[in-house]
């Protein structure tokens, strides 16, 4: 089995006086971000076990996997010796961690990485729904895929599910390079598929009719996606469900009722309830969500946390909620949503808090700026 180099904890090492990250599986040639180096530790015939060799790829003998911010062999040799320049420590720690530590700026997640299991109460939501859910959930459409008769090959069909309008070139950009992506991973082929669907103890959903389906969650600052796989010969074997968040919103009061209270959180002269929320690790099995929070404990909550992926926000009187604060993949930045949305744009109590925000993050960078809806 391979390792995940984003999510699992390595073993910190030191190879020729640089400091490295090793473990004893394979690492994915395919996951290696860009300016980083990795390698494959090779032992002998007496002790296939033990490091000997590093070599790019080892053929026999594999004794643990070697991923390094820079280079450690020059490309024309076929192998160096590691016996005496291999030192393992005993912490284990997540990339992120040793990205911070060693000051090296932390590479982008591969999207495929950003999968989290469905919960078992998801499960209705990753099968065919009535237009008026469809419309309710902002759906867009899905992507119905099958491998072919031999499980290597990748045929694909769009169904349409929502208005046209959400069908814009902005989403069938990130579309395309999300299905992309997902081809390298769980979308590879049918064994691919199998693997990563059994060799997880979460995921499994309700509601297949022929054999146990699988069900995953992404999400992106602007759509969600929702992949449904069914690891089985002689029928689909994935269904991609497409929803704009931003939509979604939009049609949350589905009934007049609802309707009139979004009416109502946009309306200024009412009093209103505001609940601030932190959440971690999103999109992963470790995600912990924090929520009813005072401001004040929010923003000092969201500003010590050591977490790559964070996000602080607000849901306005039970009903409307937005992002004001995002940190991801090493970047920060405040998005606008808050400003498009009429629930929130004329609130002076949200834009004070965007000040505060703001505020709290320029004193923990010493003065560097953030810019609305930009990266810092």
């Amino acid at each position: 089995m391979q390792i995940n180099i984003y999510q699992d904890p390595m073993q910190k090492a030191y190879l020729f006086g640089t400091a490295v990250l090793y473990s004893e599986k394979p690492i994915p040639r395919e996951d290696v971000p860009q300016h980083w180096s990795c390698y494959e530790l090779r032992g002998t015939g007496a002790e296939p076990d033990r490091p000997y060799a590093l070599v790019d790829m080892a053929t026999e003998h594999f004794a643990g996997s070697i991923l390094s911010p820079l280079p450690l062999k020059k490309e024309s040799a076929q192998s160096k010796l590691v016996r005496g320049k291999l030192e393992l420590t005993p912490e284990y720690v997540q990339m992120a961690e040793f990205c911070s530590e060693y000051q090296i700026p932390m590479p982008q997640t591969p999207i495929r990485h950003m999968l989290r299991p469905a919960s078992s109460t998801e499960s209705g939501l990753f099968y065919a729904l009535p237009p008026e859910r469809d419309e309710e959930l902002g759906a867009i459409g899905h992507v119905r895929i099958d491998f072919g008769y031999r499980g290597q090959e990748f045929w694909h069909t769009w169904w349409p599910r929502g208005p046209e309008e959400l069908n814009t070139p902005e989403f069938k950009d990130e579309l395309a390079k999300v299905v992309n992506d997902l081809r390298l991973g769980v979308l590879k082929d049918l064994s691919s598929m199998r693997r990563y669907c059994w060799g997880r103890e979460s995921g499994a959903i309700t509601g297949g009719s022929c054999c146990q389906n699988y069900g995953f969650v992404l999400e992106t600052d602007r759509y969600l996606y929702r992949l449904r796989c069914n690891p089985a010969e002689g029928d689909y074997q994935a269904y991609l469900g497409c929803f704009d968040k931003q939509a979604q919103k939009q049609e949350m009061g589905l009934t007049e009722k609802g309707r009139q209270a979004l009416r109502g959180a946009a309306d200024p002269a009412k009093p209103h309830s505001y609940s601030w929320c932190v959440i971690e690790h999103l999109n992963t099995p470790e995600l912990r969500v924090d929520h009813e929070l005072p401001l004040e404990e929010a923003v000092r909550l969201y500003t010590e946390l050591d977490c790559g992926d964070k996000r602080l926000g607000v849901t306005k009187d039970d009903i409307t909620s937005v992002d004001l604060v995002i940190s991801k993949d090493g970047r920060e930045w405040i998005p606008e949503d808050w400003q498009k949305e009429d629930s929130f744009a004329h609130d002076p109590v949200v834009a004070g808090a965007v000040s505060q925000i703001r505020q709290a993050l320029e004193e923990q960078t010493q003065g560097q700026s953030f810019t609305m809806g930009g990266m810092s």
